[in-house]
């Protein structure tokens, strides 16, 4: 305490110094100067010429900034079938973050599926009516819940439900690969 003290005292006491001081008007040109000629050669660097020696450097913040992205957007998808759970998330949090996990997997599944939409539209219409009937079982079950007196008994039955949606798209989705690996043999053999 004592040192400050003695230093606002001192401010205080030469305070007209301090005011009375002006630069002197060619002080920027003076210190401009300095800094073109501390740079090599009178360059100065930039941003993008300092990244670009360092490529590593560069590499590294652009894949930290995918990482970053992908975290972002794997919390944005995990938190969202958080929201449609809440009557779950109260009766159960245990059996609600689960449901939620399940959940968001049948989801990226889902869309991973879609992609043969284009290319085969009857496999994934075919497809789609499997998913369709059991995600229906789903949302049945979802509704009995709240009347439900043995809700734990359907909470566990919507899990396995997802279970069976997850696994039959596991299969869907490598019958999809098998098709594609052998378009592309019978392409190589024409080759």
């Amino acid at each position: 305490m004592d040192m400050k003290n003695r230093l606002e005292r001192f401010v205080r006491d030469n305070r007209e110094a301090f005011d009375d001081y002006e630069p002197s008007a060619d002080l920027w040109k003076k210190i401009e100067a300095k800094n073109i000629h501390a740079q090599p050669e009178g360059k100065l660097v930039s941003l993008r010429n300092w990244i670009g020696s360092r490529p590593k450097f560069a590499l590294g913040m652009v894949a930290g900034f995918a990482v970053f992205l992908m975290v972002g957007y794997w919390a944005y998808n995990y938190a969202k079938p958080a929201s449609q759970n809440l009557e779950i998330m109260v009766l159960s949090p245990t059996y609600a973050k689960e449901l939620t996990q399940f959940a968001s997997l049948v989801e990226a599944k889902r869309e991973e599926l879609k992609s043969i939409e284009k290319e085969d539209p009857e496999l994934y219409h075919q497809f789609d009516t499997e998913l369709t009937v059991l995600n229906q079982n789903y949302q049945n079950l979802k509704q009995e819940l709240p009347k439900n007196p043995n809700q734990e008994e359907l909470l566990k039955a919507m899990i396995q439900n997802l279970s069976i949606q997850i696994e039959l798209l596991n299969q869907q989705l490598e019958i999809i690969q098998k098709i594609k690996e052998a378009k592309n043999e019978k392409k190589n053999t024409m080759v």
